[in-house]
Order: C-alpha cells, then sequence, then structure tokens
C-alpha cells in the first residue's frame, strides 16, 4: 500500500502541472508499462529540477519500491534460450543477428 501511495501523489503532483505533457507521458506508461522509460524519466527529470515537492514524491516512491523482491526476481529469469535480451538497469545493446 505504501508504494501505491507514494505513486498517487506523485501523479496528483504531476496532475497540477499546467504542462500537461507530463501527466501523458505517465498515462502512456501506465498504459503499456516501461515502453516509455526514456521519455518519461526525461520529462520527470525535468519537471524535477524545478519542482522540489515532486522532486520528493518521486524519491519517496523510489524509497518505497521492493528492491529486495526486485532483486530476487531477476535472479531467477532463465534467459538460456533468448537473444537480444539484457538483464539490468542503464544497458545500451547493439545486436547482429546472421
Amino acid at each position: 500500500m505504501a508504494v501505491r501511495d507514494a505513486y498517487t501523489a506523485l501523479r496528483d503532483r504531476l496532475s497540477g502541472d499546467a504542462d500537461s505533457g507530463n501527466i501523458t507521458v505517465l498515462e502512456a506508461n501506465e498504459a503499456a508499462p516501461g515502453s516509455n522509460i526514456g521519455e518519461l524519466e526525461t520529462t520527470l527529470g525535468e519537471r524535477a529540477a524545478r519542482d522540489q515537492q515532486l522532486q520528493a514524491a518521486a524519491e519517496t516512491l523510489l524509497a518505497r519500491l521492493p528492491t529486495e523482491r526486485v532483486e530476487h526476481a531477476r535472479s531467477k529469469i532463465d534467459l538460456r534460450h533468448a537473444r537480444g535480451v539484457q538483464v539490468g538497469d542503464h544497458n545500451t545493446q547493439h545486436n547482429t543477428f546472421g
């Protein structure tokens, strides 16, 4: 429940923004989770640089995410037969399949 409350606080802070593009980016991620991470990071980063309350809401959300469960789940992923897949954060990948 704490994660949901922190996310709601972040979303509410964005909803009050005059720039509706910020909430549009968040809604796009809600519709297709993970599909626009780069755009979401850029938009929120730019806005948070100007809005300390938004920055605090984002930090609260990140602090409440269950990192142990995420790391445990990552360690259980079986990618032996996968091609062109990365697990982790902030990766860059260039593939050539022949």
